[in-house]
């Protein structure tokens, strides 16, 4: 296939996309053995949940010097820094697993929050830099099927394996990846003409408001992408609750039906764009599917169940590659760190608040009318969306649309 040469042709984009799969599969390696870790040394629900958040948390605080760091630094120094603080977190994890102390597991936990806080937008910002134009929104569906992939895979593959052998054996794979990765990235080169834009003047994250401010697109950009995340949020909460009352089976293939609709449209998702070229309105389109499947978790056949959670993820599959490469394409190539730090900080204070938020409107009304609720939300905000695009647009001859 197409994507497969776009691979194979290209050293760096494999070099890069070989470190998307090792990161993120070690991630669902170190999701598996905390919670196998915690619940063997700490009762507390409240104290497991704090120690699993505090990485997270930690990576949204170090955000904006991560954004800094990457516009400032070039992107290969990035991603060995990103692999010295991958080695030591997982040695801090072997220290934790042969203590038994959850100090250690919490750096582990900080260590890899941090890493990540770095990697995902160094990824987004290398991207463009090393693959030709018109294949970027093919290397970004790769790199989200990659993370899809990884989470259909990594966490049923790191059970397995504790099922066969002890906890540090997860971490001992982990750490072997990491290494052999981290010797690997030295074969990485990124382009010249890109690396030009490094300078060593002083940088300031806030630098980029004003840049965000006055440009509609790069407002959409932020906005938009808020749609699918109120969703993915509560997602695990949504599967538990359609699993009340069904066979055991109902939950997993609810996970493989949405894996795989990402997969699917991953595949075609570069047709689409060439046949219409107006990415916003594509990008709303897909808003309006995740919506209609959204109206249809409401009702109560299974089989509608089923078919929403595909639906749902062929449209986020289509949204995210086209978000991704509209983004690259639109933000200005020295902010980039900045800007997809921003958005990643965005992305996880708006996953956790609507995950809090979803969990009380579930107590409080129930699982129907909250997909009701979520539907009704997400069409008024695709419509105040539509609105305000086309009033811009009517405003300042900027071909917006043009994408």
């Amino acid at each position: 296939m197409n994507f497969f040469k776009t691979i194979l042709r290209n050293k760096n984009l494999s070099i890069v996309l070989g470190s998307q799969l090792v990161f993120q599969l070690g991630i669902w390696f170190g999701t598996i053995g905390n919670l196998q870790f915690l619940q063997t040394h700490i009762e507390s629900h409240f104290f497991q949940a704090f120690f699993l958040v505090m990485g997270g948390i930690i990576g949204v605080i170090i955000g904006p010097y991560a954004g800094r760091y990457i516009d400032v630094t070039l992107k290969v120094k990035v991603l060995r820094l990103v692999g010295v603080m991958r080695i030591v977190s997982v040695i801090a994890m072997l220290i934790a697993i042969y203590t038994g102390s959850i100090y250690w597991m919490m750096i582990y936990n900080i260590g890899i929050g941090c890493s990540a806080s770095f990697f995902n937008p160094t990824i987004q910002t290398i991207l463009p830099s090393i693959v030709d134009k018109e294949d970027l929104i093919t290397v970004n569906a790769i790199n989200i099927n990659i993370i899809t992939l990884s989470r259909i895979f990594g966490a049923v593959l790191a059970g397995l394996l504790l099922t066969v052998a002890p906890l540090y054996v997860l971490f001992l794979i982990a750490l072997i990846a990491y290494l052999t990765l981290y010797f690997i990235n030295f074969l990485l080169i990124v382009p010249e003409a890109f690396q030009q834009n490094v300078k060593k003047t002083k940088t300031k994250f806030k630098d980029i408001f004003p840049i965000i401010l006055r440009d509609h697109s790069i407002k959409i950009v932020l906005v938009v992408s808020i749609i699918p995340l109120i969703f993915i949020s509560g997602f695990n909460l949504f599967v538990i609750e359609v699993g009340k009352g069904q066979p055991g089976f109902i939950m997993g293939i609810l996970y493989f039906v949405e894996g795989m609709s990402i997969l699917v449209a991953g595949l075609f998702i570069k047709r689409v764009i060439k046949r219409y070229k107006n990415h916003v309105l594509i990008l709303l389109f897909t808003c309006c599917l995740m919506g209609i499947a959204q109206l249809l978790l409401s009702l109560t056949s299974i089989y509608i169940t089923v078919l929403a959670f595909g639906l749902f993820g062929l449209a986020y599959g289509m949204f995210n590659p086209l978000l991704y490469t509209y983004s690259q394409q639109k933000v200005p190539s020295d902010i980039h760190g900045r800007f997809f730090s921003f958005k990643t900080m965005i992305d996880r204070t708006i996953m956790q608040l609507c995950l809090v938020i979803i969990g009380f409107l579930l107590d409080q009304i129930g699982y129907k009318s909250l997909m009701m609720l979520l539907g009704l939300c997400t069409f008024t905000l695709v419509f105040s969306i539509f609105i305000d695009s086309k009033r811009s647009r009517n405003k300042n001859k900027n071909e917006f649309y043009q994408g």
